[in-house]
């Protein structure tokens, strides 16, 4: 299996690409996705696909007729104004959903989304990829959902080699005595 961002080499591929995007969404989403989302996902241009952002990453395996995706997650406007996912039925349950979403939240640097607190297979996923709940709202079909969100940590920059020598030389001191 192979996760990759969507790119394509001129704007003319990208009412085809989106098409065939839509297509898989509605096919292997079991009808738990959003209508907005698939409206902005129909609605969305070359030039803010492009956006950061916003971004389709999509799990390919190889096939004898080349690589066929088998999930896919698309995030627009780092998941404020969409983010949905779905994965092939026979490709379920083997955290492709999860690998998915954290491709995008290590894209982004963050991640948000929502899911209806009663989908445990789409929470578990969001869970399992790095994302916690942060609040509960009413959904668009007035159901609990909880929103989900995810941030890389930022990197610790050292301010000076003495603070760097020190937490090494306390490391070698507690594998040297152990307790």
């Amino acid at each position: 299996m192979e996760i990759s961002c969507l790119s394509l080499s001129n704007p003319e591929e990208w009412p085809h690409a989106r098409q065939q995007c839509s297509d898989f969404f509605r096919r292997y989403s079991n009808k738990r996705l959003t209508r907005e989302g698939y409206h902005r996902l129909a609605l969305l241009s070359y030039d803010e696909l492009l956006q950061p952002g916003t971004s389709i990453v999509a799990a390919t395996v190889r096939s004898d007729v080349g690589r066929i995706p088998v999930g896919m997650c698309f995030a627009a406007d780092y998941g404020e104004g969409a983010c949905m996912v779905a994965v092939h039925p026979l490709y379920r349950n083997r955290h492709i959903g999860s690998s998915l979403i954290r491709s995008q939240l290590s894209k982004f640097g963050r991640l948000r989304c929502k899911v209806a607190a009663d989908h445990s297979a789409s929470l578990q996923m969001c869970f399992h990829a790095g994302l916690h709940a942060i609040a509960l709202e009413q959904g668009p079909t007035g159901k609990p959902t909880l929103v989900m969100n995810g941030t890389l940590p930022l990197h610790p920059i050292h301010s000076s080699s003495a603070s760097s020598t020190d937490s090494v030389q306390e490391g070698e001191l507690l594998c040297q005595n152990p307790s």
